[in-house]
């Protein structure tokens, strides 16, 4: 599409959103017999401005022709009738039609510089007194303000949606705040960070060293790795990488811009173990915060009489109609006996069985027990093994976005005297420390989970964490049930899961399997062969939609085969354009009802969560809003909203987590080799409830499954848990030795050194 420059007069708006300053405008141009249509996002625009506007124009299949604006500078009205209806708009308080028509009448062309440059003349218009004429100026003066902030922002470099935004958050000071210091805007403005506030404070000439520079950047690294799973980073490293990612040689420059952010409130540190660690604020708080939870749940347990729990375990066993092994009976019994327990299993070892078998012994022992998972889709699924409402964790604690907080807390905990969470592997810090707030004192919280696949999206390594720590009850399940023993996806997952390479049944046209392996080294020749499984082949042989009941997973987001690149292709593959298919264009991005679409961040006002998949419904361009069903609802989608919002025909295997397909279709590929992991490829195969298809090279693959070295996060949770335990633990009993760690489900483990910590928690 042709960038093209126009120069327009402003006839009447016909719809704007204020929350972020779409809108729909109609004008007049030069060359132009008709009224054009003109879409975008504007800050305060009214009839009679002309604007000077740069965007490439489109045909919409409903409302025709219109011209997308990607930036636009306002120029004054330069005609009589502009000024007038420029004027009449409801710009100013103070005037309204009549009043621009007197003041055009008494001052023509020179109207607007008499209002601007001297005000005082105002009162010689018939009808305009003292009294109108500062209502006048003082409007005059606060619109030419939002002008000057909008031409300044918009001068720098930031584009008109978050200009927009930066205004509302600012308002009149924001060209003075961010003039005085442009790193407000990594802080304080979502979906600006620190590399595009150093562009702008260069032309500031803040630069180098400077102080604001520095402080900044700081905070900017220690976010980076909180979005990367670490919760903080050492002293040292967290020098070392300011200093490559600023440029600057000096270590005590860098050292005093943490110790004043120390010092502001705006990093935390803490000595453990000889060695300083510097976190943000609330990663501290959530760390140190589960810790001080788990310490108060575990002093007691419930006491429950022997008798009791066997003719509990009898009556489960009744109603279910199956035998329980033994394994499975003592996660019953240790769910009955404990306020916490942890248990994992990997796929085919019976933890849906064993979940469902301890929902039913609680509530048979009179206990109110309420389901949970982190995800709307592993929610669902949870609902419909155990036959009871689950919810996500989010939904359940009740996010509130005015306090930005949880309304469940420990003022107001949850109502419930069993929560059982499934997933656990995807339990990040924050979220873990959020439930825990929630829980009374009295209530038993079980964790479900498989802890050899990927950590979780967010911070922290929870659930490994816990059961590393030695001092939570846990039940390991491993025992591969008969039922299971025919599944070929299962008996490969054990295989990668133990470092054996996996049995690659490649499609016969014979031989009948849940895992099928396509070789294929040429990117081309992939996709093409990716349409064919996903349109024809999976279809025709198991009734599958391609849409609906097929996942395509791929190691990376970017790249030759990552996922942004799949989704472009897989949509005009699924769901291609049409002339009755309305569609809405967004970052270069275009959404059609029927696509189906991933939510990237939290979205607490429309409760809609990270890793969250959805179908598109409606699509209304006009209002530029997206009708969205997710699994726990419809959802209204306005421009703002998408920028969160990518395309999900296919997704990484890190944002699958959580979920399960009745088909997959994993790609793996020697272009993948930089993700090429055990955990990730097990997490993969694990994802297929039904079916599972690997297109790509059984090199990759080798190298999968010999690549068990999982990427260090940076958590002392389980430290922190041991030394909890072991003081604890001496002070009761004043013989214990000190280092040991004793759990109230009789695991005894030695305290390792910080540096010779698990190499999930190893500081380097």
């Amino acid at each position: 599409m042709t960038t093209e420059f126009l120069t327009v007069q402003i006839e009447r708006v016909t719809y704007t959103n204020a929350q972020n300053g779409y809108s729909v405008l109609k004008a007049t141009s030069k060359g132009f017999r008709e009224l054009i249509t003109l879409v975008g996002v504007f800050a305060n625009i009214h009839p009679g401005e002309e604007l000077r506007v740069t965007g490439t124009w489109a045909c919409h299949p409903q409302f025709g022709q219109q011209f997308h604006v990607q930036h636009y500078s306002t120029l004054k009205p330069a005609t009589l009738k502009g000024i007038e209806k420029y004027l009449g708009s409801g710009l100013i308080k103070g005037v309204g039609p009549v009043t621009a028509k007197r003041l055009v009448a008494q001052f023509h062309e020179q109207t607007l510089e008499i209002i601007e440059h001297q005000p005082e003349l105002l009162t010689s218009c018939p009808g305009i007194g003292s009294f109108r004429a500062e209502k006048i100026i003082s409007g005059w003066q606060q619109q030419k303000a939002i002008q000057d902030v909008m031409v300044f922002l918009q001068g720098h470099g930031i584009s008109t949606a978050y200009a927009v935004r930066i205004f509302k958050h600012f308002g009149g000071e924001a060209v003075k705040k961010v003039a005085d210091n442009p790193y407000l805007l990594a802080y304080e403005i979502r979906g600006i960070g620190f590399k595009t506030a150093d562009k702008i404070a260069a032309e500031f000439g803040i630069s180098g060293a400077d102080p604001r520079r520095l402080e900044a950047g700081v905070l900017y690294v220690l976010s980076q790795h909180l979005d990367e799973g670490h919760l903080f980073l050492p002293l040292k490293l967290l020098v070392d990488k300011s200093r490559d990612m600023l440029g600057i040689e000096q270590v005590s420059d860098i050292e005093t811009a943490i110790e004043s952010q120390i010092a502001a409130g705006r990093a935390t540190s803490r000595t453990f173990r000889d060695q300083r660690l510097i976190y943000l604020p609330f990663a501290y708080r959530h760390e140190q915060g589960c810790v001080d939870q788990l310490s108060r749940r575990l002093d007691t347990s419930p006491s429950l009489a022997r008798e009791r729990l066997l003719a509990l375990l009898a009556q489960v066993e009744a109603r279910s109609n199956l035998s329980l092994s033994e394994q499975q009976k003592l996660a019953v019994e240790k769910s009955l006996r404990t306020r916490l327990l942890v248990i994992t299993g990997g796929p085919g070892t019976g933890k849906t069985t064993t979940l469902n078998s301890l929902v039913q012994a609680h509530r048979l022992a009179g206990r109110e027990v309420a389901l949970a998972s982190p995800t709307g889709r592993a929610a669902k699924r949870l609902s419909e093994v155990t036959g009871l409402e689950a919810k996500t964790i989010h939904r359940l604690l009740e996010f509130d976005p005015s306090r930005g907080a949880f309304k469940h807390d420990a003022k107001n905990p949850l109502q419930c005297q069993t929560l059982v969470i499934d997933e656990a592997s995807m339990l990040d810090q924050e979220l873990f420390h959020g439930v825990l707030k929630a829980l009374p004192p009295q209530t038993s919280l079980l964790l479900v989970g498989d802890v050899d696949q990927l950590p979780s999206v967010g911070a922290g390594l929870v659930l490994k964490s816990l059961i590393d720590s030695g001092v939570i009850p846990v039940v390991r399940l491993d025992t591969i049930f008969r039922q299971a023993q025919g599944s070929l996806i299962i008996a490969n997952a054990h295989k990668i899961n133990t470092g054996r390479f996996p049995h690659l049944q490649e499609p016969d046209g014979k031989t009948q399997t849940d895992f099928y392996f396509l070789e294929h080294d040429d990117k081309e020749k992939l996709i093409a062969q990716l349409k064919l499984v996903l349109t024809s082949s999976l279809p025709k042989k198991f009734g599958y939609h391609p849409i609906h009941d097929i996942q395509v997973l791929t190691p990376l987001n970017r790249g030759p085969l990552g996922a942004t690149l799949l989704n472009q292709v897989l949509q005009e593959a699924l769901n291609p354009a049409a002339p009755d298919k309305p569609e809405l264009t967004h970052m270069n991005r275009r959404f059609r009802a029927g696509d189906k679409v991933l939510q990237t961040r939290n979205n607490y006002d429309l409760e809609v969560f990270n890793g969250d998949v959805g179908i598109i419904r409606q699509v209304e361009p006009e209002d530029q809003e997206l009708v969205i069903e997710f699994p726990q609802g419809e959802r209204v989608f306005q421009n703002a909203d998408l920028l969160d919002l990518t395309h999900a025909f296919a997704m990484s295997v890190h944002k699958s987590q959580g979920s399960e397909y009745p088909g997959v279709v994993l790609l793996l590929t020697n272009s993948h080799y930089v993700m090429l992991q055990r955990n990730l490829l097990y997490t993969g195969v694990t994802r297929a409830r039904k079916t599972l298809v690997i297109m790509g090279t059984k090199q990759a693959i080798a190298l999968a499954v010999k690549n068990n070295r999982t990427i260090h996060r940076y958590t002392i949770f389980s430290e922190l848990l041991q030394e909890a335990f072991a003081t604890r633990r001496t002070s009761d009993n004043p013989s214990a030795k000190p280092g040991m760690a004793t759990g109230p489900g009789g695991f005894r483990e030695s305290s390792s050194d910080f540096a010779e910590a698990n190499d999930q928690t190893v500081v380097e």
